[in-house]
């Protein structure tokens, strides 16, 4: 609804800033697959930005007091002892945010069901199309199992440039 390209708040507000004629979203095959990341990204910031707050609290306060001492500034403390702190935990959600990328198929189905076209056809709108919709269950499988291995090839890659960071 807010997407809605004739009545949605979302273009409500573009036309009221001066945008004569603002997307289309979900009825336009340009804007409607940028119009879901839009969503999942709304969507999934809290959950995310929980985990960020959980990492900065155990970054030990005794790092940042010794870099002020060592008469480190602002944005030095952060480059050198902010975002060290926090590689676990960027490490974990980017493996999570990439698993979760692959599978996503509530928001496909509820905003688009892969349309328009099959602009926003992701893999797991395919298994569902091609396994319950269509009765195609061997597709669907060799699908699901493409899906797995993707997504296992990408986390064992995450996997190995964080042990060569560590280092």
């Amino acid at each position: 609804m807010l997407l809605s390209p004739e009545s949605g708040p979302v273009n409500q507000f573009l036309t009221f800033v001066g945008i004569d004629h603002p997307p289309g979203w979900t009825s336009s095959q340009d804007w409607a697959m940028p119009a879901l990341i839009i969503t999942s990204v709304w969507r999934d910031m809290g959950y995310y930005m929980v985990l960020f707050l959980a990492g900065l609290q155990t970054v030990p306060a005794e790092l940042y007091e010794a870099a002020r001492m060592d008469g480190a500034g602002p944005w030095q403390r952060f480059w050198h002892v902010t975002l060290p702190g926090l590689r676990p935990t960027t490490f974990f959600v980017t493996v999570m945010i990439t698993v979760s990328s692959f599978k996503v198929f509530d928001l496909v189905q509820v905003m688009t069901e892969g349309g328009p076209g099959r602009s926003t056809l992701v893999l797991s709108q395919l298994i569902f199309r091609e396994g319950i919709t269509q009765g195609r269950f061997g597709y669907a499988s060799a699908v699901s199992l493409a899906l797995f291995l993707i997504c296992l090839v990408i986390t064992v890659i995450q996997f190995r440039m964080q042990r060569r960071s560590e280092r």
